[in-house]
């Protein structure tokens, strides 16, 4: 692993492959960059990858702070600059999707091309989804969920957003000892991203105006909120291309590497953007 100054401490990366387009792999707030574990070998046969742990998470010395969203942006774009792996694909799981569009409005020159699975923007739906109401409240819950994890009752918080928001293999009970570690570790710095404004509500307009291929995904074993957002995502946008994944959930990097590597394989090849 190697390190990178930010504003308020250090960020730990790590890169793969040496030859073809950059690829950098931005993680949930729940997670570190070992969540890329499984995906990184097949993608780094083509693909110049870099994973690394976000400010409050894994390795990170550097704090969650106030507008995380923001920071974590300002964070990617800097490690970028700092590497030299610009214009870069950037796929994001969970709040890591808010930071990727969120870094493509404000710096575009730094990136080809933005993939997002199952980003936070419940905004979007106003309560419902195609299918029906299922987002009801969902939006309160995340902010009860984030309250219990910023009092110290991070198993709880974990356990709940699990429940909520995973598919019926990834529960509490279907979790292991280091997968249960890894979640109550990183519960207080999810709690202060997922109550940002900015994580729930994408810049659409300032997306939508770029010449920017996006992919967004969810799983089909997830709720059908998650299909929901993901549609928005595709009306909005007038670059993206919407994919329900076949029997993979919310964090398929873990379940289903395989399913991954291919879809984003498939669409990087497809929708590459020339750097002249």
């Amino acid at each position: 692993m190697e390190r990178v100054g930010v504003p308020g401490g250090e960020l730990e990366y790590e890169r793969s492959g040496s030859q073809g387009d950059p690829l950098v792999l931005v993680h949930d707030g729940w997670d570190d960059h070992g969540t890329w574990d499984r995906v990184v070998p097949g993608l780094a046969e083509s693909l110049q990858v870099l994973t690394y742990d976000r400010r409050g998470h894994g390795a990170s010395s550097a704090p969650a702070g106030e507008r995380p969203i923001a920071a974590n942006a300002r964070d990617l774009g800097d490690l970028l600059e700092a590497t030299g792996l610009y214009p870069a694909h950037l796929h994001g799981h969970g709040l890591g999707g808010a930071i990727v569009l969120r870094l493509a409005a404000e710096r575009p020159e730094l990136v080809r091309s933005a993939s997002l699975h199952e980003p936070p923007f419940v905004d979007l739906l106003g309560g419902r989804s195609p299918e029906g109401p299922v987002l009801q409240g969902r939006d309160g819950r995340l902010s009860e969920l984030a309250a219990r994890a910023r009092t110290g009752d991070t198993e709880a918080a974990a356990q709940g957003f699990l429940a909520a928001f995973g598919s019926p293999g990834e529960r509490w009970d279907r979790q292991g000892p280091e997968d249960r570690r890894r979640l109550r570790a990183n519960a207080a710095a999810w709690a202060l991203e997922i109550t940002d404004p900015e994580a729930t509500r994408p810049p659409l307009a300032e997306v939508a105006a770029l010449a920017l291929p996006v992919l967004a995904t969810c799983g089909e074993l997830s709720p059908l909120g998650a299909a929901g957002v993901v549609r928005a995502l595709g009306a909005d946008l007038p670059n993206a291309t919407v994919r329900v994944l076949t029997g993979v959930g919310y964090a398929p990097q873990r379940s289903d590497p395989d399913v991954v590597v291919g879809v984003l394989g498939t669409f990087l090849l497809e929708r590459n953007v020339p750097t002249t």
